[in-house]
Formats: structure tokens, sequence, C-alpha cells
């Protein structure tokens, strides 16, 4: 019989492939961009992996109550897989940033090494150049080094304070971190705010809270997929928070973006999930069903972790390929590379054609290891 661990939600590839596209869209189409999408599509990230994770957990839960076992062996096939899925790719990128010295590797090694460029971030105050985007794989590493233990250790009859406690906690850090900051903090480092993992705990919790619909109680699991227009109302909160932040007098400086937005956005992500894995017949999920979007969602953590170092649009001179390109070779200098989409969309097939090359060649190897524990 298949472990219920192992069922592979194929249609959450395409929710994949919509957040690392959102991403994408903002870092590399910026000078045309009337709006940020990346925070959207990394707060999609966050939820869809609080479902996912908690959602093992829970098997593996049901499997120690039912056997009268240990949890610290299903603790260490939980680490073992994560850590066969997340640190290949992500230490070989490290190695190139250390072979290559790009942008201020050198400088921050040690915080990348150990998944805290989020507190170095914290600490300092600003980006990492090149570097930025690991912030958001840090907090769920951290999150995936505390959580387990919540749902291993503790009895089921607490796991639903457990995730109200975490939707609290995350809004209410929000709320605090903007009430108890000056106007000149909030602006100048509001990245502070946005790579705290306690403030992306709201997130985690949504994900969370659906896994255990889907586990533990189906009927309400399908109330919430016949709430046909969930979508739709928690995507017109979704906008009305963001042109409500977007026209504030201040950017950064305002409820809307400090404490309001990542919750909404993990409401409508929590919506949008749900309706992926009910697999409703609908344009939708046929969309997200498409071969070539699945395919795309598949290699995302690929295209998510290299795209920096495809192409950034404030550090490309000296730390990315498409630096080197523009540099070197003499096609990639004509007018014609010098607007958005035209860069948009020769950096995305080459870094299409990078993350095929980990998938088949580094990622899917040894993501057939998995199984052997």
């Amino acid at each position: 019989m298949k472990r219920t661990e192992e069922i592979y939600f194929k249609q959450l590839n395409g929710i994949r492939f919509v957040a690392v596209f959102l991403v994408l869209v903002d870092h590399w189409l910026i000078p045309i961009m009337p709006f940020p999408t990346g925070h959207l599509g990394v707060v999609i990230f966050f939820v869809l992996s609080g479902f996912l994770i908690t959602r093992i957990l829970f098997e593996s839960a049901d499997e120690v109550r039912a056997n009268q076992s240990s949890p610290w062996q299903k603790l260490g096939r939980f680490v073992y897989r994560r850590s066969l899925r997340i640190f290949p790719i992500y230490f070989l990128v490290l190695g190139i940033g250390f072979l290559f010295n790009l942008s201020n590797f050198r400088d921050i090694w040690p915080w990348l090494m150990t998944y805290t460029p989020n507190i170095y971030m914290m600490w300092k105050g600003t980006w990492l150049g090149i570097w930025d985007h690991l912030w958001s794989l840090a907090v769920e590493e951290q999150y995936y080094v505390v959580f387990p233990y919540f749902i291993l250790f503790l009895k089921r009859d607490y796991y639903k304070w457990i995730f109200i406690s975490m939707l609290i906690l995350g809004i209410l850090s929000r709320f605090f971190f903007f009430m108890y900051n000056d106007h000149d903090y909030l602006q100048a480092k509001y990245m502070v705010s946005n790579v705290n993992p306690i403030h992306a705990l709201d997130c985690f919790g949504f994900g969370g809270i659906l896994a255990y619909f889907y586990h533990y109680n189906q009927d309400q699991f399908t109330k919430i997929i016949r709430f046909r227009l969930a979508i739709l109302y928690s995507g017109i909160l979704l906008i009305l928070v963001l042109y409500l932040s977007l026209n504030a007098t201040f950017s950064y400086d305002n409820i809307w973006y400090a404490v309001l937005e990542r919750f909404i956005y993990s409401l409508f992500a929590f919506f949008l999930i749900a309706n992926a894995v009910a697999e409703k017949t609908s344009s939708w999920t046929s969309f997200l069903q498409h071969t070539w979007i699945s395919y795309l969602g598949k290699i995302s953590y690929g295209l998510y972790l290299y795209h920096n170092l495809i192409y950034n649009y404030y550090h490309t001179e000296g730390n990315t390929l498409w630096g080197y390109l523009i540099k070197h070779i003499k096609i990639f200098q004509l007018e014609f590379f010098n607007f958005a989409l035209p860069i948009f969309t020769i950096n995305c097939i080459i870094l299409v054609l990078v993350a095929s090359f980990s998938w088949f060649m580094i990622e899917k190897p040894i993501n057939a290891l998995k199984n052997k524990i």
C-alpha cells in the first residue's frame, strides 16, 4: 500500500509555478511593473510549505500514536528527506558564489551556510545583493527545524491551538513592530519585518489549518472548497489592501503594508491551495495541471534558487550571468536588449534551461534516495 506520506499532489506544481512566476516578474520587470508581486509569491510558498509539511507530520504522528513508538525515528526521517530535497543545490549555489566571489559572498558566507541570512539582515538592516532571495529559504528552514516537535510530541487535541496561536503571533508581532518603531526606521529598515521568521507564522499557520482539515476533518475541508466565491472575495481583499498600501502617504510606514498585507495574502493562498488540492474541474485547475505549467512547477525550487545568479535588475554588473553576457558577447549589446521584456524573455529561457539541467542531473536522482529510509 502506498504510504499516505508519499502522496504527491501533482496539481500543486501549478501553484508552485504561479508563486515563482510572481517572484520573477517582481524581480526582473521592475522598470515596467506598476505594483509588486514578489511578496505574494513568497507568501504562497510559505502557505504551501505549511500545508505539505504539516500533512506529512500528521501522518507520522498518527503512526507514532497507533504503534506507540518513539517519535524520534519519524523526526530523523523527516530531517533526512528534507535535507535531501533542499541542501544539494542550495550548497551548489553557494559553491558557485564562493568560486566566482559573487556579490559580497565572502563577507556573509557563514550566514548563508547556516541558513541565517535573514538574521543578518535583521541585525544589519540591509539587503544582501544577489543573495537577497535566500532569506525566504532561511525562514522556511527555521520553521522546519522547530515546528515538527509540536506535531510529533504533542497530543492531537493541541493541534488546532497551535495553528490559532501561529495566526495570532504572526499578525501581532508585525503590529507591535509597526507600533513601536519610529517612522524613519520603518521606512529605511522595512526588510527587518519582512525577514523575521516570527512575522511569517500566520503564513505557515494557514497552511497548517488547511492540512488539519484535509487530514482530520474532511467535512470541513469540503465546506471550504464548496465556498466557490472564497478566492474571489479574498482576491478582492488582496487588491484592496495592496491599493491602500501603494496609495498610503509612506511606502512602508503604513498599517496595510506592515501588518495586514501578509495576512490577507495568506488567506488568499489558503483558498487558492485548497481548490487546487480538491482537483475540482475548472479552467483554473486545467491550467494548473497543464503539462508545461506542471513541469515548471516541478523545477520551481531551482528556478527560485538560481534566478538571482542568472539576472538581477539591481546587481547585474560583475555578479550575474546576464552581466557577463552583455559585457563580453556582442549580440547582447544590441539596443534591443536594453528593454525589459526582451531581457525578461531571454533570461527566462536561460533560467529554465539551467533549472532543467539541475533537476534531471542533480535533484531528481538525489530525490530517489528519499525513500531509502
